[in-house]
Order: structure tokens, then C-alpha cells, then sequence
């Protein structure tokens, strides 16, 4: 056997290594919804200690994967359709704004950077990295605004839209449809047309909206 037969050794912390697989496993259904984490049960299952699985579940729940449920622990969480629709609705009407006041702010390297993002997100390969750079993405353009009410109002939404990308992320005929809008945006920015661009941002929501619905 050569030396490039030999596989690496991840160095990433064993917490992020059980989160990274729980997320995934929730967001493809193999943990499908109103199943309850047993810290126990998943540290013998994963061969590792509770203290990393019990670290995971807490970053579950903030990111809204997972309920505390009171005498039953962590549970995978229900996809609410009120909550979707409440939530996406407040989304696009903030991301229009927010791709409006940004126009009147960009320069040539910020599309630059912003294709590099978009490549980024292109060729990431585990979900957690596409995860990453699709909130580089959106947080970049959040930046560009120069609205911080704007900013915390979108803050409010990103346990939701966190979420809701990690579902995405598992889906490469999903991930394949969001690099498309996400480069149509960025041409209408380059543009500079204020109208293509949310139209753009309008789109996107609409198609994130009608995937995550369907997995309620």
C-alpha cells in the first residue's frame, strides 16, 4: 500500500465530528422527527464518551433540530407550516430590503468576493462546510446594507434559516438550485438592478420555502 492509500485523520474536535453527523442524519431522515436523542444509546452507538454527544445535542437545540422536552430530553423537532410561512414571509421582505441598500454600497470587489462565495459554496463538500459558506454568503450581503435595525431583524430569523440550510445541505439537487439563484443575484448586483435583484431574492425564498414545506 503507498502512502496515497493512507486517509487522513480529521482533526476536527470529536464534538464537532458527533454534531456534523447528527446533523446530517437529521437533515437526510435517517433521525426522523419526534425521535428522542439518548446521550447514552448514541455515545455506545458512536463508540465516544456522552460528554461530546451530550455538547452536540446542546448545538442541536440552538440550532433549532432539536426540542428540550421536559422528562423525555432531546427531541428531534417537528417542521412547523405556520412557523415556515410566518418565517419565510419576514425573510423576504428584510432580504429585498436588504439587496435595495446594498446596491447603493458595492464595489467592484465586493462582486468579486461575492462569486468567490458563491464558488465556495459550489464546491464544498460536506454539509457542514456548505452550510458555512452559504451564511458567508448571506451575511456578506446583510453587511453591504449598512442597516444594523436590518441586521438584527435578520438575526432574529437565523435560527430558522440556519435550520432550514441544513436540510438543504443535504440535498445536492437543492444545493445545485441554490447556487443558481444565489448567482443570479449576484449578476443582478453586478448590474447594479435593484428590481432583478430582489426579484432574484424572491425566487430563491420562495424555492427554500417550497422544499423545507415539503418536509413537514
Amino acid at each position: 500500500m503507498g502512502y496515497k492509500d493512507i486517509r487522513g485523520v480529521s482533526r476536527l474536535p470529536l464534538s464537532e465530528q458527533v454534531y456534523r453527523s447528527l446533523v446530517d442524519s437529521i437533515a437526510e431522515g435517517s433521525i426522523p422527527p419526534g425521535t428522542e436523542l439518548k446521550e447514552q444509546h448514541l455515545a455506545k452507538q458512536m463508540n465516544v464518551s456522552a460528554t461530546p454527544v451530550r455538547e452536540a445535542i446542546r448545538r442541536l437545540a440552538s440550532d433549532g433540530l432539536v426540542d428540550i422536552v421536559p422528562y423525555h430530553g432531546a427531541v428531534v423537532r417537528m417542521l412547523n407550516q405556520q412557523e415556515i410561512s410566518e418565517a419565510y414571509a419576514c425573510r423576504e421582505a428584510l432580504e429585498r430590503l436588504a439587496v435595495a441598500e446594498c446596491v447603493k454600497y458595492l464595489e467592484d470587489q465586493d462582486i468579486k468576493n461575492l462569486y468567490d462565495l458563491i464558488e465556495l459554496f459550489r464546491t464544498a463538500e460536506a454539509s457542514a462546510d456548505i452550510c458555512s459558506a452559504s451564511q458567508q454568503f448571506d451575511a456578506y450581503i446583510y453587511g453591504l446594507a449598512n442597516n444594523q435595525i436590518l441586521h438584527n431583524l435578520l438575526d432574529t430569523l437565523q435560527g430558522i434559516i440556519s435550520r432550514d440550510r441544513k436540510y438543504s445541505s443535504s440535498n445536492l439537487e437543492r444545493r445545485h438550485a441554490i447556487y443558481n439563484e444565489h448567482k443570479a443575484l449576484v449578476q443582478a448586483l453586478e448590474a447594479r438592478d435593484v428590481k432583478a435583484a430582489q426579484e432574484a431574492v424572491s425566487i430563491h425564498i420562495h424555492n427554500g420555502r417550497k422544499f423545507i414545506e415539503q418536509k413537514t
